[in-house]
This record gives structure tokens, sequence and C-alpha cells, in this order.
């Protein structure tokens, strides 16, 4: 059966919730250069959205830092609701979770997930609600550019110890948070395997108007500068320079101050979700050119699983972000694992993917149905998933 979205609803198969669970996630709408409202994306919408399709009594409350419309509905059988930051409807959305009629319609379960400041909301809503918090930590909220650490309160501090649970991305920063793991539970980013799936390069190449001869290596997402982009665009031009006919494919939003008027870079702009994976398809190799800087070495970026199961050659830097979260498939990259902001490493990285192309396996269990899955078990929503649903957190 498809939803309203196009997706395939499976059936629930890894157990009922219990009937008085009540799920409400928050989380940030607008995250990643992306709209989870509107495009769907990414684990503030996957992780409720899974779950409602397993049976689980779920909605999402987007907090929205920039516009100045609510919404409210269904989406994909989820019921969502958006609210802007500033104004009465946000009050209105906190006091209606906690003055729910009769106390049959309290959450029984807050997950927060975004920022300390989505925290700090989720925990005091748990608290009035009588319900048990979970803080879901996908990066080091503490390294963002607007947080702030107030005279004798820490919110990251605070939320790290007050949560009764935990949930993680990566395992660098679950080792970093919470060392004796007494509350903590791995729960990656996932994918979308109906969207990241090998795909004929030629007719993805159609689809952009791009020719079938030109040797394409490609990089989709975040074109900040820890992401490595400078270093991918040097190493390009390097190997250019050694008579290597190459040329660049880039998607992601812009950024001030990055020059990408080179003759040989083709930059598709900010692609919708559901191009970014034919935009992959295009290339020959794919580029993951991270630096090592603390934030990064703690995160677990999507596109590490996009690139696995759109099984493409792919030259990677070496950082915790790789080899912590794939293990296995670091290690059979390891002799051509470039050095983090070594233009002249990642060259090699890539002239070694283009002469006798390695690719390495995927995970098929980092679907977001295993993921959410898992993530459902972790907060105590349901039986453990059968064999069909291996754990997405497990080492290779």
């Amino acid at each position: 059966m498809r939803d309203v979205g196009g997706r395939v609803r499976r059936p629930a198969d890894c157990g009922a919730a219990a009937p008085r669970q009540r799920v409400l996630f928050i989380g940030k709408r607008y995250y990643t250069n992306r709209d989870a409202l509107l495009d769907r994306y990414g684990r503030i919408f996957e992780l409720p959205s899974r779950w409602v399709g397993m049976g689980i009594a779920a909605q999402l409350w987007l907090v929205d830092y920039h516009g100045r419309v609510a919404w409210h509905g269904e989406v994909e059988g989820l019921p969502l609701f958006s609210t802007p930051v500033f104004g009465t409807r946000f009050v209105r959305a906190l006091l209606a979770q906690v003055l729910a009629v009769g106390k049959r319609r309290r959450p029984t379960h807050v997950v927060a997930s975004g920022d300390c400041y989505i925290g700090l909301l989720g925990w005091l809503l748990a608290r009035l609600c009588g319900a048990r918090f979970a803080f879901d930590v996908y990066d080091r909220y503490d390294l963002f550019q607007g947080y702030r650490a107030l005279p004798g309160f820490d919110p990251w501090k605070f939320l790290l110890a007050r949560s009764d649970r935990l949930l993680f991305a990566s395992r660098v920063l679950a080792s970093d948070c919470d060392p004796a793991a007494s509350r903590s539970a791995i729960v990656p980013n996932g994918i979308d395997p109906e969207r990241f799936f090998p795909r004929d390069r030629d007719l993805c190449r159609a689809e952009f108007g791009l020719d079938t001869q030109t040797t394409f290596v490609g990089y989709a997402g975040s074109l900040d500068p820890d992401r490595g982009i400078e270093d991918l665009l040097e190493a390009v031009e390097l190997l250019r320079r050694d008579g290597r006919d190459i040329a660049l494919l880039l998607a992601g939003a812009q950024r001030a101050g990055l020059d990408l008027q080179r003759p040989w870079v083709r930059y598709l702009g900010n692609l919708p979700p559901q191009r970014v994976p034919v935009a992959l398809g295009c290339c020959d190799v794919l580029a993951l050119p991270y630096r090592s800087t603390p934030y990064l070495d703690m995160a677990s970026s999507c596109k590490i699983a996009e690139y696995l199961a759109c099984a493409r050659p792919i030259a990677a830097t070496r950082t915790p972000n790789l080899q912590s979260n794939f293990p296995q498939q670091a290690s059979q990259l390891e002799a051509r694992l470039a050095e983090p902001g070594d233009a002249q490493s990642l060259a090699r990285s890539i002239d070694a993917q283009l002469r006798d192309p390695v690719v390495v396996a995927s995970q098929p269990q980092m679907n977001w149905q295993c993921v959410a899955a898992h993530a459902a078990v972790a907060l105590g929503l349901t039986p453990r998933p059968d064999e069909a649903c291996p754990d997405p957190a497990a080492r290779a």
C-alpha cells in the first residue's frame, strides 16, 4: 500500500505498542539545509513517521525558528504540527500537550531532537506531563553557532545528566557524552532504500543533461569548509594538471566565499532530496573529503550510508565519522583513505579509485525502517524486532 507521499507503507512487523503509549517527537523544522515538513527529510521526520507505521501513537511537533506561519495536519499518516517559535501558537501548542483532556491524550514519552533549546522544551514538557524524556543527539549541539551556556547553567550538560534516555547518532559522540552507556542507545542515521540504490549512470546523466563521456567526481551535501570542499576542488585541479580529464559534479546549498567558477565544475544547486540519488548515480567516483574537526569527528553523516547504497567507488578521508560508524567499510578502503585537509592525498585517493575502483558493501540494515524499529525498542515502545530488522548499530 502506498501513502499520499508515494512511499510504500509496510505493515508493522516489529510488534505493536501498548495502547497507552503516546509519543510526542519535537524537532527543528529547518536543519541541514532542509525543511523537515516539505522535504520529509531526516531522522526528525523519519523516526516518528516510521513509528506510526508500526502502530505506535506518535505525533511530530516542528519548531520553526525562521518562519511565521503555523501548519497542522497529517503527512504520510503522521499527525504533524509546525509552529513559529515566537508567537501565541507556540504557547498554545505547549499548553495543549499539558492540558490534554483527562490526561488520556498527554504524551507518555517525549523525544526532543535538533538542539539544546528544543531539548529543554522537551524535558520541561515531559516533566509537566509526567512523561519519560529522551534526548536525541545527532550532533554536538554545544558546538552549534547559536549555543550559549548561561552563568551557572549549561543546557548541554543539564540535558545529558537529566534525560531518562539518550539516543546518539554516532558511536564517538555516545562515548564522549555517556562513557558508562548506562542510559544511551546508538540510533544512527538511516536511508530510504526506495531512493538510494544502484542506478544506471547514463540514465542518471540524461536527467541532468550531462554527457556520457566525461569522468565525474561527485559530491552532494553541505558545502561548508569543514566538509573539505576547498580540498576537493584543489584535488581535482591537481589531477587535471597531471593530465587527468575529469570534472567535478557538486550539489548543495551555495555559501558565501566559495568560488565554483571553474570550467570543469558542474554545479547543480541545492537539489530536492528526491533528486540527490540521481545526481550521485551520475558519478564515476563519489568524494567524502571531510576534514577532522571536533564537530565532524563526532558526527554520523547520512551521506556515507547514501553513498554506500549507490554502489559507487568512494574516495574518502580518514576520519572518525567514517571509521567509527562504518568500521568494515573503512577497513576495506584503508589503503585508499586520504589524510584530512590534504588535497594531494585526496587527489591520490581519487586517482586510485578511478584507475582500479573498489566498491565496498552497503549495510542493508541502515534503512530507516530498521533504525526506527530499534529506536522504538530503546525507548521501550515495542518488543524486540525480529530477524528481518537487524540492529543498524551492530558493528560489522
